[in-house]
Order: C-alpha cells, then structure tokens, then sequence
C-alpha cells in the first residue's frame, strides 16, 4: 500500500469543488465497500464521486476488473510474451500486413542489430556512428527509442539526426544497459496534430473476440499529450476524451487521472482546440485493423493503441494486462453493453 499516494488522493478528494456532498460520498463508499467485499479506493480514483456519476454501483471494481483480465489471459497463456515484447508484436504485424511503424533496429545492452548484422557497442562515439549510418542508409531524419518490455510511456525518447553529437551521456548508458527497438517516427494526420502536436495523439482501442471468433468493440477514447510532452499516456500527464466507439467522433469532456491533477477539459488547455464534434479520420479503417489483428490472438480481451497517419491506422502496440477500468469510465459504464454484461455473467457463473 503507498501511503503517500493514499494520503494525496485523499488530498485531492477534500479539495475537489466537483464532489458530491459528504453525506452522499460516506454512503455510497459504504455501499461499494460491502456489495463489492473490497475497499473501494477506485471510487476516488476513477472520480466516481463526481456530482456528474449517478450508476457509480455499476462500474468495475478492483476484483472484478483482475477477474476480467486474468481470465482473458488464461486463453492465451503461449502468446504473452508475444504481445509482452515490442520486438516481436512489432514483426507479427508486419508478417500478417497489418501496418505498423518500422522496425529499423534493436539491441540487448551492447550488442545492436541491424539488417541481420551485429554491432558490439563499446563507446559513445561506436554508438553514435551506429546512428549516424541508420540516419543515412534509412534517409531519415528522426528515429523513436522504446525499451522493449516497458509501457506506460517510460524511457521513450526521439533521437534527432542534427543533435546527435548531443546526445546525453545518462542516455547512452540506459541504451547499453538495456533492450530497446529504434522505430520509424509516425506523422499524426492533421486533424489530431492542431489538438496537440508535440505528441502522437494514439486511441485506445478494446475488443473482446468471442468464442466463434466474432470481435466486438467495447470502447473506444483518445490520449493526448501536453504541450512539450512526446507521450499522450494518461499516466504522463495526458488527457483522455472519450470517442463514439462506432463512429469515431469525439465527445465534448477529456479527463486526467487523478495523480495528474484530475482536471475537467472540453478543450486543450494548451491548443484551445475544442473537443466535441472532432472526428478521427480513417476511423472505420481503424475498426477493420483492430479486428483483423485481435482474430490473430487468442486474448479476448485486449486494450489496441492505435495512431493516425495522413494515409491511415497505424497500430502501436497492444495490451493484455491494461487499465480495463478506464475504459469503463470513459463509456460510462461497460456493463451497459449487451455482450460485455453477459461476458461478465459468465465469468462470475464460473467462481
């Protein structure tokens, strides 16, 4: 348990001018504490106390969400370290044409690949040489850095072809010392870059595939970044809005968690750009690759980031161990959903 955060979030709650009255947040913890058996920190986190959430019962709890979860992953057990590890989720898209940025090389500690050929990196200047020749033989002027095995949005960095003789010796270490894939850096179509355009604004994509491999979208939202960040991770500080999960087209209230201020946004703060009535362009085209990709895994569950290039959907990665229950905020409730309610009385018939 991390009392300091506790003590923050409780911080937050006392502070909150869009809160309930005590009165109504005392009974409904109450009620969540003794019809869900577990303390339900989640109704402070996921904002549930907010005078705007009226079905707050309905919502994933804790336990029900690693239920989910746990059970999704039981079906796939042989493919997790496929979806685990970037390297190689990144060559099965390519394998199945389903696009994806491009892989131009990847290391573990010293030793680099590229094009089949090993590299010994000894030496900044060994490494910056290296770099220096993918930024030619690649005719490129950018390169994304991403540790292999690490999510929410930690250790990604974008390398410059002209401020590479720049590069921070801290950097170089945690390059040498660990495993990344150095990947093409993805051009945002026009319509997410004028929200935010120093980070790729990805969706948030969930599908549940069933057992006669039918796949259906349960929810759909968008991250954006701040101004400056290069992340649009909700956990870095980002916005997530809500999105018609069938036509793409943004909702009018973005959201932060609440251990990055929990603010209320109908328009950037940085853009001023307004939310509401945005459309994600290609999204029918985001649709047909997320189900193409999910009949691919045995997971059914999963959570598909998903950025827009200028000509299309381009997925990032996906997710199988994912914050189910932010997806549950942003469609207001999961459980609403036909084929999610009855997944869920499925799962609990079995315990």
């Amino acid at each position: 348990m991390n009392l300091n955060r506790d003590k923050q979030i409780l911080l937050f709650l006392i502070k909150d001018p869009n809160k309930k009255s005590w009165i109504v947040i005392i009974r409904e913890f109450i009620m969540l504490l003794f019809s869900k058996k577990e303390l339900p920190k989640y109704y402070i986190t996921n904002l549930l106390y907010r005078k705007n959430v009226h079905n707050y019962k309905k919502y994933l709890s804790f336990k029900e969400n690693r239920k989910l979860l746990i059970w999704s992953q039981s079906q796939a057990n042989s493919q997790i370290n496929l979806v685990q590890n970037k390297l190689l989720f990144g060559e099965f898209l390519i394998k199945n044409n389903i696009p994806t940025p491009k892989i131009y090389c990847h290391n573990s500690k010293t030793e680099f690949t590229y094009n089949n050929d090993v590299f010994q990196i000894n030496s900044k200047n060994d490494l910056l040489v290296f770099f220096e020749n993918i930024f030619i033989a690649e005719n490129i002027s950018h390169i994304l850095c991403k540790p292999i095995d690490s999510g929410l949005g930690k250790n990604i960095f974008i390398l410059d072809k002209l401020n590479l003789c720049d590069l921070d010796d801290n950097l170089i270490h945690l390059f040498i010392s660990k495993s990344f894939i150095f990947q093409e850096l993805i051009l945002q179509h026009e319509v997410l870059k004028k929200i935010n355009d120093t980070s790729l604004n990805t969706l948030r994509i969930v599908t549940y595939k069933t057992k006669s491999n039918k796949v259906e979208i349960l929810s759909g939202f968008i991250r954006i970044g701040r101004k400056g960040a290069i992340v649009d991770n909700a956990h870095a500080g980002g916005i997530v809005i809500a999105l018609n999960k069938e036509t793409g087209e943004i909702r009018s209230e973005g959201l932060q968690l609440i251990d990055n201020g929990g603010g209320i946004f109908y328009k950037h703060p940085d853009s001023g750009v307004v939310f509401e009535g945005i459309q994600i362009p290609h999204y029918q085209q985001v649709k047909q690759i997320v189900t193409k990709a999910t009949k691919l895994l045995n997971f059914p569950l999963l959570g598909w980031d998903v950025a827009i290039h200028p000509d299309g959907p381009v997925i990032i990665e996906t997710n199988h161990n994912f914050h189910l229950m932010l997806s549950d905020r942003m469609e207001n409730v999961l459980k609403n959903n036909v084929v999610f309610n009855e997944l869920m009385k499925q799962i609990e018939n079995k315990n």
